[in-house]
């Protein structure tokens, strides 16, 4: 009979980690962006047949979708442009505070008197 091998500790195997729900969301509208880049029309007979449903439905489930991923990418577009303005703000009064206290730097200087 052959000796027994010892077992390893440590980690046991762990399942795949689940991406963040914003993860996703960037996925899913760089997928999106994809597709309307491509301009490749989707094959509604194959999806009806696919999820076993009629193709009026599959129809509006596409469309449906179509229209809350737009949403989703335009949102995310002023997000971002909301975001920038906020940032663009923030370093105008740090530049305005910056060149206020140099203003008030220079006032303290001393001039040589000129006889």
């Amino acid at each position: 009979m052959a000796p027994k091998q010892p077992t390893k500790a440590g980690k046991s195997p762990s399942k795949p980690r689940e991406p963040k729900e914003s993860e996703l969301k960037k996925q899913l509208l760089f997928l999106w962006a994809c597709h309307k880049a491509s301009d490749v029309q989707i094959d509604i007979a194959a999806v009806a047949r696919h999820f076993g449903i009629k193709n009026n439905a599959a129809r509006l489930r596409v469309a449906r979708m179509k229209k809350r991923l737009d949403e989703m990418a335009t949102s995310t577009k002023s997000d971002g442009q909301d975001q920038d303005e906020d940032h663009d703000k923030a370093q105008t009064k740090k530049t305005d505070e910056i060149n206020t206290e140099d203003d008030d730097d220079s006032m303290d200087e001393i001039l040589p008197d000129s006889d």
